[in-house]
């Protein structure tokens, strides 16, 4: 995944739901039982809405060392940009 730059709470939650939503398409694509970085990242999710922007960053980080390295196509990142947003209450941006 590319790096962003990761600055409050709202955008951090985002990247949390985006990245979650791509690992249910890794476990989808490939098959795979392991749930744990999904797990995680959804843990994350709780973990940000009670605690403090600077600790939920450096659990994310954390977390985010074990992601796989796995080629997403457009409409992977689309579709979970998609739903992280719906999770959320936000627009949905088109990559057009």
């Amino acid at each position: 995944m590319q790096t962003m730059q990761i600055e409050n709470s709202l955008q951090l939650e985002f990247v949390a739901h985006y990245a979650m939503y791509l690992e249910n398409i890794y476990i989808e694509q490939t098959g795979s039982t392991d749930t744990k970085q999904r797990d995680r990242y959804t843990q994350l999710i709780a973990y940000i809405k009670e605690s403090s922007f600077e600790s939920a960053y450096a659990r994310y980080k954390q977390i985010a060392l074990a992601d796989v390295e796995f080629e997403f196509t457009a409409s992977m990142l689309e579709t979970a940009n998609r739903l992280a947003s719906i999770d959320l209450g936000l627009p949905i941006s088109s990559a057009d």
